[in-house]
């Protein structure tokens, strides 16, 4: 093979072939960020880093995260948010079960245990669990990935995950694990950045919420009722946000 042959070659396999939300094959690309390119698909609006940043590169976000001061600065009223969305969203009874996947520096397992809940969460980032862990220590709380959450845990009845999804190297995995942590009929809140939101810039690196590695996946509604079902989660409502927020209320079948 020539030299010619096998830049053509590198070329070509850099390109998407398939969309891993609803399994197109059509493409656009959305622009470069940070050297990372982005691309559209033409069927579900799907918008994702391509190729993914390799693990080395991801796991180097969470060793230098700087977000969890910026975090504890607006704590008490993260919680009181959270504690808002739970009565609003899920209306829990006290005594229910509730987890926080993703739960940084823990408000919404704050906001729950403040509302009568069991209330958990788990989080990949040690630094932010140990913040959780002294700041509001009568929630129970897990570092690590969702597969290692503990057995004696059990499952929930309800689950938080706020913008969370649009990290993940592989969400189809983590909501697989997930789903396993959750009764029949739990409610899900779920919220990720709208690609699909009217005041996203047509410039699409433009819109703030694009910064790879850190970002590297961006749903739509359309794209989330593609992904939801497929990992047997019935979509109850979209929640209209103001923002380029999609936010999502879901229930496991």
């Amino acid at each position: 093979m020539t030299q010619t042959e096998t830049a053509k070659t590198a070329e070509a396999a850099s390109e998407p072939s398939r969309c891993i939300i609803c399994g197109g094959g059509t493409f656009r690309p959305a622009g470069v960020s940070s050297g990372y390119r982005i691309f559209r698909c033409m069927g579900c609006g799907f918008h994702f880093v391509h190729p993914l940043p390799s693990l080395e590169e991801i796991a180097a976000i969470y060793e230098k995260y700087s977000s969890n001061v910026l975090y504890s600065a607006k704590a008490e009223r993260k919680v009181l948010r959270a504690m808002k969305q739970i009565k609003r969203y899920l209306k829990p009874k006290p005594g229910d079960r509730f987890i926080d996947f993703g739960c940084n520096i823990g408000t919404g397992v704050e906001a729950a245990h403040r509302l009568g809940l069991e209330a958990y969460g788990v989080d990949i980032d040690e630094e932010s669990v140990g913040i959780a862990r002294n700041e509001y220590p009568a929630g129970h709380y897990h570092a690590g990935a969702v597969e290692s959450l503990p057995e004696d845990w059990k499952d929930f009845d309800f689950a938080f995950m706020i913008e969370v999804i649009e990290h993940l190297p592989d969400p189809h995995a983590y909501f697989e694990a997930m789903r396993a942590r959750l009764k029949p009929g739990a409610l899900l809140y779920l919220t990720t950045p709208d690609a699909g939101h009217w005041r996203v810039p047509k410039d699409f690196p433009a819109w703030q919420e694009v910064f790879p590695p850190q970002h590297i996946h961006y749903f739509t509604r359309t794209a989330m009722q593609h992904f939801l079902p497929a990992h047997g989660f019935e979509i109850v409502r979209f929640v209209w946000s103001p923002k380029t927020r999609l936010k999502v209320l879901a229930r496991k079948l």
